[in-house]
């Protein structure tokens, strides 16, 4: 067995297996949305029955903007969640279209940090702002995807795709 052999037998694993890890993720992604808006719903619930017993409470626009905030970053993570199932499933049978794929994720995750940068200048208010930014994990998250779509790019140009 040549380097080469060798080489390109572990990097169509290493592809694999990332794809079996986005594809747990993209679940958990999935399962993450459904119990924030679960929770949202409960809390809009409890926050209309606080206004009803007490008249005199008038809507916080901060919560507001939090709340409208949270519902947009949801519908473009759960986009993206989509994305990355769909990338995994095609990585994992080592299919060519996993490289527009990938190449869509990391695009999508560029856009949503800068979307997120201009999001928390935009807040009413310094917590909003800390709120409206990635956090470090989502950060890191990124320049994991970049990594792994390099790999793909990489299987890609040494015909390893199929």
């Amino acid at each position: 067995m040549s380097f080469e052999q060798f080489s390109n037998g572990l990097l169509e694993w290493l592809i694999r297996l990332a794809g079996l890890f986005w594809l747990v993720g993209a679940f958990m992604l999935f399962r993450q949305i459904r119990t924030e808006m679960l929770l949202d719903r409960m809390a809009a619930k409890l926050e209309h029955m606080a206004r009803d017993v007490n008249t005199e409470t008038a809507p916080d626009p901060v919560r507001r903007w939090r709340d409208r905030d949270d519902a947009a970053r949801r519908g473009w993570i759960a986009g993206q969640a989509v994305v990355l199932a769909l990338t995994s499933i095609s990585m994992l049978i080592l299919h060519s279209f996993s490289v527009w794929l990938a190449a869509l994720l990391v695009l999508g995750q560029g856009v949503y940090f800068l979307w997120r940068e201009r999001t928390a200048r935009a807040a009413p208010d310094a917590e909003s702002a800390t709120h409206a930014r990635p956090s470090q994990s989502t950060v890191n998250a990124g320049w994991v995807s970049l990594a792994v779509a390099a790999l793909v790019w990489v299987a890609a140009w040494r015909g390893l795709l199929h």
